[in-house]
């Protein structure tokens, strides 16, 4: 269940209450999450421009207007109390484009979980379009139970012929002496952090290769990070049983350098 922590949220451009939010996010499939830093949405085009290729690709009617998109953002920034949060921004068609935004409950990992790196388990699962930021209640709540039953972080989606995906709610790169593999654009989600990822290191010459990945490679690699909008760059400690030195790793550290610098461009763009 999504926690809306805003009594003061936005449906087109107007503000709305939280019980009127809650009702009609009942109807919305398509989403995404924006987060917020001092005040500041990071990323807000990218997160605009996934959200359209989401409602393109799912069929859904309508579309998405980028000046009306940042105004309610920042709308919502601005009647509300929370600096650093995420928002949720849900989408659905009724008779006209209805898009909601709200601040939710966020989790963003510890000192620790950052220096030591976390704990994934692998789950045998695919999402049906994974291009598409699409809720699937069923597909979380498996999920959801499996991580809390092996107390991890993350579950890594791993399909039918046993090629590894990406993360339940986040992207996956392993490293491979100087360079680095993740799953081709195709097989998953297109996040937001993934992508700016790529582009950090395309510019400062961290080679990329994206290719499908047997679940069988796990133990050749020399680490493993995931991507996320609340994750930044996460280093892994352990994928099931195998055992990973990621924070540790020269190339995963020099990526979340690379992450972090273009986070702080955003920040002061603003």
């Amino acid at each position: 269940m999504i926690k809306i922590l805003s009594e003061k949220n936005v449906k087109n451009n107007q503000i709305i209450t939280k019980e009127e939010t809650e009702l009609l996010i009942v109807d919305a499939k398509i989403y995404e999450v924006v987060r917020v830093i001092d005040g500041k949405p990071i990323f807000l085009k990218e997160h605009f421009l996934r959200m359209n290729e989401s409602i393109r690709l799912s069929g859904i009617k309508g579309k998405l207007d980028y000046e009306e998109f940042k105004n309610s953002t920042e709308l919502l920034i601005k009647v509300n109390p929370y600096k650093n949060l995420n928002i949720r921004v849900s989408y659905f068609y009724d008779k006209k484009p209805v898009t909601l935004f709200y601040f939710i409950e966020s989790y963003y990992p510890s000192k620790e979980e950052f220096s030591e790196g976390i704990h994934t388990v692998t789950v045998k699962m695919e999402r049906a379009n994974p291009n598409i930021k699409l809720y699937q209640k069923e597909l979380k709540d498996i999920v959801s139970r499996i991580i809390k039953e092996k107390n991890a972080f993350e579950a890594i989606l791993i399909n039918q012929d046993s090629t590894i995906s990406e993360g339940s709610k986040s992207n996956i790169f392993f490293v491979k002496g100087n360079k680095l593999i993740t799953s081709p654009d195709s097989s998953v989600l297109l996040g937001v952090t993934r992508s700016e990822v790529v582009s950090a290191c395309e510019e400062n010459g961290i080679k990329i290769e994206k290719r499908i990945i047997r679940f069988d490679e796990i133990e050749d690699f020399d680490g493993a990070f995931i991507t996320g909008t609340s994750n930044d760059v996460l280093p892994i400690k352990t994928i099931d049983n195998t055992v990973f030195n990621s924070s540790e790793n020269e190339i995963v550290k020099k990526v979340s350098e690379l992450y972090l610098r273009e986070v702080r461009k955003e920040i002061e763009k603003s």
